[in-house]
């Protein structure tokens, strides 16, 4: 396969893989992001905006804008740390019932998503993976 052919059909995965991610987001009444930004938190707890960008790979100002919209859909909350140096981001009561319906909903979806592959590609492609993210992210700065 040329390289060319390669990027191609990464793309196509890429672009595939949003578009499933917005029709399972779509009835819950979220937009491509604020699923990531609510199973971080429900993982993770409070975290702060900054930790919030970096985890997801994007701008203060991206994050911004989501947790805006997501403190007016009622999903967190903001509120000063313990030292007074930064908001804390938390899931409210409708974010952490978000947060386990986004965990039911997800039950089974590596086994489906990597269907097919063996547990020694299943390694591979975490490693080709984890190189093309870094990748993408150094091309990206």
């Amino acid at each position: 396969m040329e390289d060319n052919e390669l990027l191609s059909l990464f793309t196509d995965m890429t672009r595939v893989h949003t578009a499933y991610v917005e029709r399972r987001l779509l009835p819950l009444g979220l937009h491509t992001g604020q699923g990531a930004i609510i199973s971080a938190l429900g993982e993770r707890g409070p975290s702060s905006q900054k930790e919030l960008a970096e985890y997801r790979r994007v701008s203060a100002a991206t994050i911004s804008v989501m947790l805006r919209r997501m403190e007016k859909s009622g999903f967190v909350t903001r509120s000063v740390s313990a030292d007074g140096k930064c908001n804390l981001i938390s899931l409210t009561e409708e974010g952490q019932a978000m947060y386990e319906a986004l965990c039911r909903d997800r039950q089974g979806e590596p086994e489906r998503v990597f269907a097919g592959l063996s547990r020694e590609e299943l390694r591979l492609a975490e490693k080709i993976f984890q190189t093309v993210s870094q990748n993408l992210a150094d091309l990206a700065q």
